[in-house]
Order: C-alpha cells, then sequence, then structure tokens
C-alpha cells in the first residue's frame, strides 16, 4: 500500500543526525545550514514521495485513541526520541530571522487525496515549487491539515492547523505549520472540499490550479521556530518546524466539513527536553555588498 510504501521510506531517515540547531555555551540559539551532502546510499529525489495512491484500502496502523495502536505505543522514535513533535513553544528566545524564509510558490494543479490510513487530507505537489531557509532550498512536498492544531503557544493549540511539508535534497524534511481560526470562507479550501475524494482515493484535477501562497498569513516574518520530527510513526527525527503567529481563516461550515472526515488528528505534546526554540524578532543583517 501507498502507506506502507512511504513509512519504510521515512523509516530510512530516523537514524541520521538533525543538524540544523546547535547550543552553544552561552546558551544562545544559533543558525546552521542542514548537511549539504549525505553518506552514499542516503541520496533521494523526494518525488518518490507521490507514488500513486491507487486503489487503497483504509487499514490504519496507528491511531490517535487510547489502546494498543494509540500514541503512547507508536514504535521506534515515536517512543525512545528526544526530539520529538509537537511541543508547547514556552519562553522562545527572541532572536533577530524575520527574513529567514523566502517563499516562491507557484500555482499547480490540482492533486488531492484522502489518506485514510494517515487520518487526513492531502494536497501533492510537484518538486519544482520551494522555499529557501537562508540559502537552503526546500522543496515542498505535500500540504494537510490537523485537528487541533499541533504545536500548542503557553498551553494553547488552534482549533486546527495547516501543515506544509518540506523536503532538502538530502532528506531533510521542514513543516511550515500554520493555525486556522474561524472566521470568513477561505476560496482555496473551498475548491479543495468540492474535489474531496473518497477514503483511499485520488483525485488530480483538470483544469484547476492550487496556489499554496493563498493558504498562508499575510505576515510571513513572523514565526517560532524549533527543531523536531515527523508526528506520525515512525517519527522521524530531521525535520525543523517552523509555527507561524498569525492565522490563516476557515468558516465554521469549511471546520465542520473537514471534522466530517477526520478529527482528533494531533500528536500529543511531546516533552521538549531543554531543546532551543526560537522567535522571530527583526531580521538577519544585510550582507555587505562586495
Amino acid at each position: 500500500m501507498f502507506c506502507n510504501r512511504v513509512g519504510s521510506f521515512l523509516l530510512a531517515f530516523s537514524v541520521l543526525c538533525f543538524a540544523l540547531f546547535v547550543v552553544v555555551p552561552s546558551g544562545k540559539a544559533q543558525i546552521m545550514e542542514p548537511p549539504e551532502k549525505m553518506e552514499p546510499g542516503h541520496q533521494h529525489q523526494h518525488h518518490h514521495l507521490h507514488m500513486d495512491l491507487g486503489e487503497e484500502t483504509c487499514a490504519p496502523t496507528y491511531t490517535y485513541t487510547p489502546g494498543p495502536q494509540g500514541p503512547d505505543d507508536w514504535p521506534g522514535l515515536c517512543k525512545t526520541g528526544k526530539m520529538q513533535a509537537p511541543i508547547d513553544l514556552v519562553n522562545p528566545e527572541p532572536l533577530p530571522i524575520g527574513n529567514l524564509l523566502k517563499f516562491n510558490y507557484q500555482p499547480a494543479d490540482l492533486d488531492i487525496l484522502n489518506d485514510c490510513n494517515r487520518y487526513r487530507i492531502l494536497v501533492k505537489f510537484p518538486d519544482n515549487y520551494w522555499l529557501r531557509v537562508g540559502k537552503k532550498q526546500y522543496n515542498l512536498v505535500e500540504i494537510h491539515f490537523r485537528q487541533p492544531g499541533e504545536t500548542a503557544v503557553k498551553g494553547q493549540r488552534p482549533r486546527m492547523s495547516l501543515q506544509l511539508l518540506h523536503m532538502s535534497p538530502e532528506g531533510v524534511f521542514l513543516v511550515i505549520e500554520v493555525p486556522i481560526v474561524a472566521g470568513k470562507e477561505n476560496p482555496v479550501i473551498k475548491t479543495l472540499w468540492e474535489h474531496l475524494p473518497e477514503p483511499g482515493k485520488e483525485n488530480r484535477v483538470a483544469g484547476v490550479k492550487i496556489n499554496p501562497m493563498d493558504l498562508l498569513p499575510s505576515d510571513l516574518k513572523s514565526f517560532y521556530r524549533y527543531p523536531g520530527s515527523l508526528t506520525i510513526p515512525p517519527c522521524s527525527e530531521v525535520a525543523t518546524w517552523f509555527v507561524m503567529k498569525n492565522p490563516i481563516e476557515l468558516s465554521e461550515d469549511q471546520i465542520a466539513e473537514y471534522m466530517k472526515h477526520y478529527h482528533d488528528t494531533a500528536r500529543p505534546l511531546q516533552p521538549s527536553n531543554s531543546r532551543p526554540m526560537v522567535e522571530s524578532h527583526g531580521e538577519l543583517p544585510k550582507a555587505p555588498s562586495s
């Protein structure tokens, strides 16, 4: 099944070292670039995540409710890792990184699927829609939703969140999480909900394009950042999280429509284990012109 193939693929990354953050003796969190190269055998082109779903049977291998397959019993790094996500952001350190993120998303043909084995609706994207973090490029892989939102800020989770999953050529993940609040109807979400496939099905819609930029808040310089993991098994610890401070709006009807399909899909908060967490405050100084 699609779910098992991708799950096996992601497991390969669980052995990688997380290299996006470092704590120096003063306790200040500093920026580091991800590794430019990986050991032979670990190179990956992220379009492998875009295998056809086909006629998938809905048979989840984990759940979000207590029980034998619940979050407390998810295997591997989900149970033993020390950099797990999501977390509660408490007293993040202000850093001048407001201009760190550079988005270059463009409209793409709508490719939406109902991933019933992972409890989510997701939208897939081709490889050439990218995000830069400093000088490092990440490609947008997919957009999916959580209900409620996963990352908490001072103990509060948003009603929902949208997560944009990216991957670097070296196999390092980056998640942009956007909180969702109730408000006016969202035209992009309206288009998505009009083309929702049945559970286990994928819907490629000819003549309909989606621009991920339209699902971001207007303020792209206000965010939190922390090193973490994926939030579904195998919970690979090769992910950086950027959590936008400002939300986007969905109408009450749009939120209710999503919850007809999936709800209570946020992983429980994980111990922060004294990891660095920062928030944007001002901008990085520009490099001097030569």
